[in-house]
């Protein structure tokens, strides 16, 4: 039982006087930012406090004791809540008891949904979503809580945000009735904050903000002016829940459950490899999933909403010093003791000051950096993230998320549809010769033999655009007698890319030309040989490498057209000699390097 245990929890290895020690500091650093985290959260999502609370304390010990991170901190996050509250918001009322048995069942649902993932180990179907898709989704949703939060800054009556347009509408005409004690103590919150996070960068700038933003609530008698305070919070024990498996109800919830589960996933698996980069740990994405699954299944029986990784959380404890998931478990349980005594005091908590710290949380997730990266660098990113923001605020968090990752996977599956596909000759540099593209770099080719290097898969998304390269290249070489088909790069060939190569084999054959294979990997020479193509090539014809190609092809070529040639590219053409300068540095771009043989 004991080696069972270690194998699956490893890190209790570690366990030791030095690293509990780092690992109590990292538990009190972070228990004390998971306090107004919890407040501000469950705003978002348009719940009572406590249940902010309830999240931070159930789930982050399921999803630590059943993923792969050692560091990620799990529990209520920005973009779940946000996105909690879109789906629910148009079928339920905030913080009514229908609306919390909703936010139950589909924490439920989500949670199943995510196990049906991690069990079929689709944990590397994440690589294919971009990460622009989370930086739009994400700048969208904090725009959205930021706008969100104005009505409880100035204390007015405006739409909810996702409403955009009736929400610039009513903006101004509110702004007559702001109440400037709301106002004071808000700025107060969000102002102090900032001013700690710069002077003390490692103190809990937002637990201070809102305690300043509370005590001016307190000595200008906010309650007596009209400012809304918190109220008291029933208890800080999670209460026992039971889903509502209505098949009316999981109807109306399952859209919104995929959505969750898709995003929580995404942004669990995100921060845990993020973290990773740090840490060193090796992050096992399946495994991930499972632990968020569990998380959310487990916690919706003691009323915890959807949870996932917590960017701002996993940071904090991987700078305080954690070594092992010691300190999550520390974390959770110096929450627990924190919250038991000081959770009368919430009762005096003015909302206005929440809207303070919660304006600064979204704010602080707006992705400017990544913007200006993908302006800069990738259109394709950019366009992505665009999209996605777009969807978010004109729309909704889900259509925004959908499309953006609609938008990634098609820009994904277009690159595959068009492999590199071009022409190839020696080129003498200083440190070796290199085969490189002809067109890149103006190189002579021999006029009678054609290196054709394709990298990327062939398979029927693609034999369309590789059918146009060859038309092109028999264009440009129409009397090249020789077709060497340079195949190290190819990654997958499926049964229409092997009928497309045959049909290019049989075409050539028929001209009285030659098709060659370069083939080095066994899989390729497996596939190839599957679909027949080796015998169509004749073994005669495929060789290992490029070298041993030019060794057996240049003494079949006419000697009439070698006699007149000026390029005599190889050295065993005769009176070999390069166009190329000796001095030619090595270009720096390592994908027109295809490698020497010789």
């Amino acid at each position: 039982m004991t080696q069972k245990l270690q194998r699956w929890l490893p890190w209790l290895n570690n366990i030791n006087p030095r690293n509990t020690r780092a690992d109590v500091v990292a538990a009190i650093t972070g228990a004390s930012l998971a306090i107004p985290q919890g407040v501000a959260f469950a705003s978002i999502a348009g719940l009572p406090p406590e249940y902010g609370f309830y999240c931070a304390l159930v789930a982050p010990v399921i999803a630590i004791l059943l993923g792969s991170s050692w560091h990620m901190v799990c529990g209520p996050t920005t973009a779940i809540s946000a996105l909690l509250f879109a789906t629910l918001q148009g079928q339920f009322e905030p913080g009514s008891p229908a609306f919390i048995q909703a936010v139950i069942t589909v924490t439920f649902l989500a949670g199943l949904l995510q196990l049906a993932l991690g069990i079929l180990k689709f944990g590397s179907l994440t690589n294919f979503v971009s990460h622009a898709v989370m930086v739009g989704f994400i700048t969208g949703a904090a725009l959205l809580i930021i706008l969100s939060q104005i009505r409880h800054l100035l204390q007015i009556e405006l739409p909810r945000p996702e409403q955009f347009l009736d929400y610039i509408e009513n903006f101004v005409p509110a702004l007559s009735t702001f109440n400037p004690y709301a106002l004071a103590i808000g700025l107060t919150t969000l102002v102090s904050a900032v001013l700690i996070r710069y002077l003390l960068p490692k103190a809990p700038h937002y637990l201070i903000g809102l305690l300043c933003g509370s005590l001016l609530g307190y000595f200008l008698k906010a309650d007596q002016h009209g400012v809304s305070l918190v109220g008291e919070l029933p208890g800080v024990v999670p209460p026992v829940s039971v889903p509502n498996l209505s098949l009316e109800l999981i109807r109306e919830l399952a859209p919104g459950a995929v959505a969750l589960a898709l995003v929580g996933l995404l942004e669990a698996v995100s921060i845990a490899r993020a973290i990773s980069l740090k840490t060193g740990q090796k992050i096992d994405a399946n495994r991930e999933f499972i632990g968020q699954a569990w998380s959310n299944i487990g916690g919706s029986f003691f009323s915890s909403y959807m949870s996932s990784g917590s960017f701002t959380r996993s940071g904090v404890n991987v700078e305080s010093g954690a070594r092992t998931p010691l300190a999550v478990l520390l974390m959770t349980l110096f929450l627990f003791l924190i919250l038991y005594f000081v959770a009368p005091l919430f009762a005096h908590l003015p909302i206005p000051a929440m809207a303070g710290v919660i304006i600064l949380v979204g704010w602080r997730l707006i992705a400017f950096n990544e913007l200006r990266h993908y302006m800069s660098a990738s259109k394709e990113e950019l366009a992505i993230a665009v999209v996605t923001l777009t969807g978010c605020i004109g729309i909704s968090l889900e259509f925004g998320l959908y499309c953006g990752v609609g938008l990634s996977i098609a820009l994904f599956l277009n690159k595959t549809a068009k492999p590199y596909v071009r022409l190839l000759a020696p080129m003498k540099t200083e440190q070796d010769t290199y085969f490189h593209n002809i067109e890149r770099f103006n190189l002579p080719t021999c006029p009678q033999i054609n290196f054709i290097r394709m990298d990327g898969p062939i398979y029927f998304g693609s034999v369309e655009f590789i059918s146009q390269q060859f038309n092109e290249i028999s264009e440009k070489s129409p009397n090249a007698q020789h077709w060497v088909l340079l195949c190290r790069g190819i990654s997958n060939l499926d049964m229409q890319g092997a009928h497309m190569l045959r049909e290019l084999i049989l075409e050539k054959q028929k001209e009285g030309k030659q098709v060659h294979l370069v083939i080095r990997y066994v899989w390729q020479l497996e596939r190839f040989r599957q679909f027949g193509l080796l015998a169509l090539v004749g073994n005669e014809n495929i060789y290992p490498g490029k070298g041993i190609a030019i060794k057996q092809l240049v003494p079949k070529l006419q000697p009439s057209i070698c006699a007149t040639c000026n390029s005599r590219i190889f050295n065993e053409c005769p009176d070999s000699r390069y166009k190329t300068s000796p001095d030619t540095p090595l270009p720096e771009l390592a994908g027109d390097i295809s490698g020497s043989d010789r």
